[in-house]
């Protein structure tokens, strides 16, 4: 074999793998543009971010709202975040006149004193919220949105524009106050039939 063949395989050798040496480089310096300074950053140390944790205001209260037709609906917490706000509810039901009722055929959202909507993320497997006469759920409602800070109450609607004796699903409004003495004084509210407003 003459000499400038084996010169020939020895530089191709080494640069087979200066540039394996190299693509193994690029692929820790390659940063996706889309990600934030830190991810960068991170991504480029071969290190994990940190999630910041959000703030939740956590708000105990003790309010109960009770429609014609007999579906009765509690709410022990409201959970105020960053980008949703959650209710720990309990939703019974018990009638003669139905078998079941669905508490969200209609619009079902928090009202905010300004008017704002912020309405219900419908709950994965029972987006209508169907109860069946004597059963009882309990759960957490996601509403899509953040309550402002300083915002003292929020109202609570269950399928807009329909009745309270409504054997599909019946109207509730509820007022639910947000602030220390609400979880001292619970409260009982009666639906006002009609379109909420």
């Amino acid at each position: 074999m003459p000499v400038a063949a084996l010169r020939l395989i020895a530089v191709a050798g080494a640069s087979a793998l200066a540039l394996a040496a190299c693509s193994n480089n690029d692929d820790k310096a390659a940063v996706d543009p889309s990600m934030s300074p830190e991810q960068q950053a991170a991504a480029a140390a071969n290190t994990p971010v940190t999630a910041q944790p959000r703030q939740i205001r956590n708000v105990p209260v003790d309010v109960q709202g009770v429609t014609d037709v007999g579906a009765t609906v509690r709410v022990k917490n409201v959970d105020l975040a960053e980008d949703a706000t959650i209710l720990d509810v309990s939703i019974s039901f018990a009638s003669d006149m139905t078998n079941n009722v669905q508490m969200a055929t209609n619009a079902t959202y928090i009202e905010l004193p300004n008017g704002q909507k912020l309405r219900l993320k419908p709950p994965e497997g029972n987006p209508n919220m169907n109860i069946v006469k004597g059963d009882t759920m309990n759960g957490r409602l996601v509403f899509m949105g953040a309550v402002p800070a300083g915002v003292n109450q929020i109202s609570v609607v269950f399928n807009e524009g329909s009745t309270s004796d409504s054997i599909i699903g019946p109207f509730l409004r509820m007022t639910i106050p947000l602030t220390a003495q609400a979880a001292q004084n619970p409260t009982t509210q009666n639906p006002t039939s009609g379109a909420a407003g």
